[in-house]
């Protein structure tokens, strides 16, 4: 049976172990492109065995995966896709995740499963809030890594919209009162104000709940006309603002870091990642997500050895620091304009490295 959540680190850890056959397949996955989405899943599951047929894979081992590719399709995650889906089989079975993200399409066949998309999307789990605002109404609501946009149930402050003779007096009464509100349910929710808030209106309203709103969190003005926008819409605009934000946002980490370049506390060549990961000496690590860096990580020494036949060095870099309570910021190398930046990875140390 398909699953709606992330993997947990632990499971992270274990899908990255080597393993016999393992195939990685990421693709978009929504319920508008139903049929191109298990067209795919089925010409990249054909792709993959065909590729194991060409490296000596013998007949039960094909006719497992055409077996799997089967119950893929027969899941009951057809009747509730999302955004994507991310595939991670071997021919003992499978594993699918349903994710709102939108991942990119991918086929990987090897000794190892590709973590890099799963693991960007563990890491920035795309959580933000947004108000629809217009004279005749609004609603609030909250988007993260694992659900679509919804509407968060709020409690009815009385009919506060724009009618009466000073129509502007209304309005300002009105939007004093839906920020109000907004700032209440987003305080208790989010008290660190970390999640950006979409907010969908038109002047006068839009000026008036920026000059209103005091809230710590960062408002992003989306145009348009927010009456009847559907869940779908509403889900796809903070998708793509996010993606601006978590940019900019990564620079300036990547710059935050570069402060502790005099102290010993950055780390920019892998060797010394690799060490410092598994010594749980990695406080943040920022890393391009999109490049094949193939090697293995020594799990008691940290020693990095590159190799062709290996796994994603970066992905299994990212998850051991997950697993030592430090943060990953994966990212395009293109998104960081950092001069410390290497388009590779850099590393915040909780402590210098011993030589």
């Amino acid at each position: 049976m398909a699953r709606y959540e992330f993997p947990t680190t632990a499971e992270l850890l274990e899908m990255g172990e080597p393993r016999q056959d393992a195939i990685t397949v990421y693709l978009p996955a929504t319920a508008a492109e139903y049929e191109v989405a298990r067209t795919t899943v089925k010409s990249s599951m054909d792709q993959a065995i065909r590729t194991l047929r060409e490296r000596g894979a013998d007949h039960a081992i094909q006719e497992s995966f055409h077996a799997i590719t089967e119950w893929i399709l027969n899941d009951d995650c057809w009747d509730v896709l999302s955004q994507s889906l991310a595939i991670f089989a071997t021919a003992d079975g499978a594993e699918i995740f349903v994710l709102p993200n939108h991942l990119e399409q991918q086929l990987q066949v090897g000794k190892y499963w590709d973590l890099g998309q799963i693991v960007r999307s563990v890491a920035n789990p795309q959580r933000a809030y947004a108000v629809t605002l217009s004279a005749n109404e609004w609603h609030l609501w909250a988007a993260s890594g694992t659900t679509e946009a919804h509407e968060l149930k709020v409690a009815d402050f009385g009919d506060a919209r724009a009618h009466g003779d000073d129509r502007t007096q209304t309005l300002e009464a009105y939007v004093k009162r839906v920020v109000a509100k907004v700032e209440s349910v987003l305080t208790h929710a989010d008290p660190s104000g970390e999640r950006p808030l979409f907010l969908f209106a038109t002047d006068p309203l839009e000026g008036m709940f920026r000059e209103y709103y005091g809230g710590r969190r960062e408002v992003v003005v989306v145009p348009g006309n927010p009456d009847e926008l559907r869940p779908d819409q509403v889900d796809t605009a903070i998708r793509a603002g996010l993606a601006e934000i978590n940019a900019r946002r990564a620079t300036a980490t990547v710059n935050t870091i570069a402060d502790g370049l005099g102290k010993g506390l950055v780390a920019t060549d892998l060797a010394d990642i690799g060490r410092a990961a598994v010594a749980g000496a990695v406080d943040t690590l920022v890393y391009d997500f999109t490049v094949d860096t193939l090697g293995r990580l020594d799990g008691a020494t940290g020693e990095v050895v590159y190799a062709d036949d290996g796994y994603d060095l970066m992905s299994r870099l990212a998850v051991v620091v997950l697993g030592s309570g430090g943060t990953v910021v994966p990212v395009r190398s293109s998104e960081i304009s950092a001069e410390i930046w290497n388009d590779v990875a850099v590393a915040r140390l909780r402590y210098p490295l011993a030589r």
